[in-house]
């Protein structure tokens, strides 16, 4: 039997669930390095405790099952019976693995299949033989008290009330009690029978909840069975609480002022709606054809000279770069959705490989694009892994080089105008320029000649080769040469560019810029022929107007150097305009460095026509599959022009000789 995916309760649920393991998969990690952490502990415990109930309420018995085991455990740990250490840990993310193996059956309408025995066995020999862990919300003190109360695992708990107190409290909130007994925990407290003030109404059972949690700092595994109020007979009015009783009550729940007549809480309004992405993406391709309206509009009033026409085209200008930015941001998640998975990622890498490592994330609120957010996932988990494999040694190779045994990876986001800078940093043995260099050599890659002529920043960029690997050996981690030339199209393919500083025995700096959305995108708009083309702006890094007569020859390669630095140059209009005729060579060129991948290159254009906010849009038939070609946009005079994707480019047409 399949679940009912419409149900909007259980898609309440799987929203809820998701959030909670998303959270758990972090918290967890976090754990083992402060294993007496309370409010952890608590929040832990919750998570488990939430999707036990929701589970619960839907009949999924296998997840509510290994939920119930995990709220023993760590309600064990909550009272300091025992500690976590590295062995439990490997249990509970295996528990954490299972649980999001559920959520995916779920997710998919189906129900869960029960867990690993295994798992439930390992869990139960962490249980303390004093706590049954059939039902441990009813938790009992080790020791009772000769006045049995409530117990609290909470640290803020105030201190126990008697009978007596208890119902003097009563008596002045209400003037009355419920007819019966109330359980607090697992100790009755007789309450007498009710009477009703003039002047007071009766308490619900969730106001009579709230006020048992202020008095005892209620957590979650206590539990309150409240008889149903019955409007009892009015005999008699008791008198009121004394003043010297009402004082000592104050101080035996921690000075808490109670009212006399608690005010029912106003039910909040709903501040948030929840979207399909595919109506935002709906929303953000309209805002884009207003772009491309504001952009033919401008145009035409600077060709009218119109001063009336000036100013309402301005506020067009500023309504919808308003507008733009509103749905952009309703766009934007923060990266902590991407950067949650690395402690668990590093902790389970470094234990198989015997290395001690911490991770600090920094920037974790940082928003970008859905769309970027997703795709950033896996490329960042390959150089978080590469950190750790090849960048940090093992600990006595660290205590030898004095080093701390412990290596750090620093995972970073922040927002740099309308770009996201990530970084990706580690104190490890960093990367010798000379060792890239004899490899290369020794794949084949390149001759030592060649190979001597790089900078440390182009053998550096050398680890993002097809097939280029610096490990001696295979593993199930790295060694086949795979996964750096997989990063590095990713971030490409992202209109990103790829940084790397590196320092032998102190560590490497990965940095990598991308833009804040990939929908609009600010371009530069230059001339080949009679055809216009769009640099992807974030890839440009200057321009220039060169001197033809001070160019180079290097390997049969054209040359400039920029701050005696040789770049490759290139004429672009020998690859693209087929229609161009060279009659006469220039004197002075338009030069624009770009940069490609981790590699700086020269571009000679024919005309600089500006910067502009562009809109991309996919090719038609005829163009589709073209090599070099990210897209087409149309430009403010209405033609059409065509965006270049540069690492294509230069696959296409350079190593090919053109």
């Amino acid at each position: 039997m399949a679940l009912d995916t419409d149900d909007e309760i259980l898609q309440d649920f799987l929203v809820e669930a998701d959030e909670i393991l998303e959270g758990l998969n972090e918290q967890l990690v976090e754990l083992e390095s402060a294993p007496q952490d309370s409010d952890l502990l608590n929040s832990i415990f919750r998570g488990f405790h939430t999707i036990k109930g929701g589970a619960g309420f839907l009949s999924l018995d296998a997840m509510v099952a290994l939920c119930h085991k995990g709220e023993d455990v760590f309600n064990i740990l909550r009272q300091g019976e025992r500690v976590v250490d590295a062995e439990m840990m490997d249990t509970f993310l295996k528990v954490l693995d299972a649980l999001n193996a559920m959520f995916a059956q779920v997710k998919a309408g189906q129900y869960p299949t029960p867990a690993d025995p295994e798992i439930l066995e390992n869990l139960a020999t962490y249980l303390n033989p004093n706590v049954s862990p059939v039902a441990p919300e009813p938790v009992k003190a080790p020791e009772p008290e000769p006045e049995p109360v409530a117990p609290t695992t909470d640290a803020n708990a105030g201190d126990d009330i008697t009978d007596e107190e208890f119902e003097a409290l009563l008596d002045q909130l209400h003037g009355s009690a419920p007819p019966g007994t109330t359980e607090v925990g697992a100790a009755p407290i007789p309450v007498p029978t009710a009477t009703t003030s003039s002047d007071s109404d009766d308490i619900t059972d969730d106001e009579f909840e709230a006020l048992l949690d202020q008095l005892q700092g209620k957590n979650k595994t206590d539990v309150i069975k409240t008889p149903e109020l019955t409007p009892a007979p009015v005999e008699s009015t008791p008198p009121p609480l004394p003043k010297v009783q009402a004082e000592e009550h104050k101080q035996a729940v921690g000075k808490q002022e109670i009212p006399a007549k608690p005010a029912p809480a106003a039910k909040q309004a709903e501040t948030s709606v929840r979207v399909d992405t595919s109506r935002l993406d709906e929303i953000m391709n309209m805002v884009g054809e207003l772009v491309l309206v504001r952009n033919r509009i401008s145009t035409l009033e600077t060709a009218l000279e119109n001063e009336e026409m000036a100013k309402a085209v301005n506020n067009l200008t500023v309504v919808t770069a308003d507008l733009q930015t509103a749905v952009m941001k309703t766009r934007m998640q923060p990266i902590k959705k991407v950067f949650g998975r690395f402690p668990r990622v590093v902790r389970d890498l470094a234990r198989s490989l015997k290395k001690e490592i911490n991770l600090e994330l920094r920037g974790e609120d940082t928003d970008l694009d859905k769309n970027l957010v997703e795709a950033l996932a896996d490329p960042l988990v390959h150089l978080v892994r590469n950190a750790v494999d090849h960048g940090i040694e093992m600990p006595d190779v660290r205590e030898k080089a004095n080093k701390p045994r412990t290596g750090l990876v620093v995972l970073g986001a922040a927002q740099e105008g309308d770009h996201i800078l990530l970084t990706i940093s580690d104190d490890g043995a960093g990367m010798d320029a000379d060792v890239l260099r004899k490899k290369a050599v020794e794949k084949g890659m390149m001759d030592e000649e060649s190979a001597s002529r790089l900078t440390p920043p182009e053998c550096y960029a050398l680890i993002f080769a097809p097939g280029f690997s610096m490990k001696q050996e295979i593993s199930d981690i790295s060694g086949r040469g795979v996964g750096m030339d997989v990063v590095k199209t990713s971030i490409s393919k992202l209109n990103g560019v790829i940084d790397i500083k590196s320092d032998v025995g102190k560590g490497t700096l990965l940095s990598i810029k991308v833009p804040l959305t990939l929908a609009i995108m600010p371009t530069l708009m230059v001339m080949l022929g009679n055809q216009i083309f769009a640099f992807p702006l974030v890839s440009v890094n200057e321009i220039f107007h060169l001197d033809l007569s001070k160019t180079n020859m290097v390997d049969g390669q054209e040359t400039i150097t920029v701050r005696n630095r040789a770049l490759p140059l290139f004429y672009l209009r020998r690859w693209l305009a087929d229609t161009f005729v060279e009659t006469e060579q220039p004197k002075m060129e338009h030069v624009v460095i770009v940069q490609v991948g981790t590699q700086r290159v020269g571009f000679v254009v024919d005309q600089l026509l500006g910067q502009e906010e562009v809109v991309i849009k996919p090719l038609g038939a005829m163009l589709q599959g073209t090599k070099g070609l990210a897209g087409a946009t149309i430009t403010g005079d209405g033609r059409i022009a065509l965006i270049l994707d540069f690492p294509e480019l230069m696959n296409t047409y350079a190593r090919r000789g053109y």
